[in-house]
């Protein structure tokens, strides 16, 4: 079987910036030496029947200030097929971010951006130059990445209001949005989760598990990955890996083996291992 991973990073640190790899840097995990390291396409390896039809790379910090340093260093030196996703600060002045668009988009491989949200996603959203520069993504028909916890409710209720101004964004929720199934919250983000799942535009990526709970099960993907087809359409769903950040918990292979063993149709596990990446991503 064929999968397309949609989210992963490759670091080259001595090429790149990367501070928040730094260990007096955060986040401030106690195992982040896991990762501390060079990653490239050999380190993506997957066990048979699985093999790898490309891969969408997602901005590791390596210049956050002239982000198409990474998107260059990635052309130059990758000869599979893959998509890229730049870093991008949506609260720049709309010239500067016109012109920053222009310079990233003159890219073969790019294929959309992210700034991430975290915990500042319902101010960042709510800001109107911020709104201005999504519409310009829109305009450049750029995938935007969305990385913030579905538990924060006045988020979703800006999140909810910026795709309803603009119906020709295409959106990506990152590590759907971070479910902690075993906390006292995970009502709020299941309830979130169907609110956004109403727009067509908006697809959402599974992934990420590690960042919730390094010690998360199969069972617990399998009950996530239930949930969510409940409330989004089959190809608006996409599974994915965070390598290296999977590290934390599995090795790649084991990952993507666990993900070919979802309970799941034929139909369902192309859908949400390949076809949909191919799509949303013209990979």
């Amino acid at each position: 079987m064929e999968i397309i991973d949609p989210h992963i990073h490759l670091f080259a640190r001595e090429l790149g910036q990367y501070h928040w790899l730094y260990p007096q840097n955060p986040p401030f995990w106690p195992d982040k030496a896991i990762i501390d390291n060079d990653f490239n396409t050999e380190d993506l390896v997957l066990c048979e029947p699985l093999r790898h039809g490309g891969f969408v790379h997602i901005e590791a910090g390596f210049d956050n200030d002239q982000p198409w340093r990474e998107i260059a260093w990635l052309e130059a030196t990758q000869k599979v097929n893959f998509r890229s996703v730049a870093s991008v600060d949506l609260r720049l002045c709309s010239a500067d971010f016109s012109t920053l668009i222009k310079q990233l988009v003159s890219h073969s491989s790019l294929v959309g951006v992210r700034h991430i949200l975290d915990q500042d996603a319902y101010t960042v959203l709510s800001n109107r130059q911020v709104q201005s520069n999504l519409q310009q993504i829109a305009d450049h028909g750029l995938v935007f990445e969305c990385q913030f916890d579905a538990t924060d409710s006045p988020a979703i209720e800006q999140l909810v209001a910026v795709l309803q101004e603009l119906p020709q964004l295409v959106l990506v929720i990152n590590h759907a949005a971070f479910p902690a199934l075993h906390q006292s919250n995970f009502r709020t983000w299941q309830a979130n989760i169907a609110k956004l799942a109403a727009f067509s535009n908006l697809s959402i990526k599974a992934s990420g598990w590690e960042m919730v709970d390094r010690e998360y099960q199969s069972a617990d993907i399998q009950q996530i990955i239930d949930i969510l087809l409940q409330c989004f359409s089959v190809n608006n769903i996409m599974l994915a890996s965070n390598f290296p950040l999977c590290l934390f918990s599995n090795s790649y292979a084991k990952l993507w083996q666990s993900y070919s063993e979802l309970q799941l149709s034929r139909a369902q596990k192309n859908a949400l291992m390949h076809d949909n990446a191919k799509r949303i991503y013209h990979v």
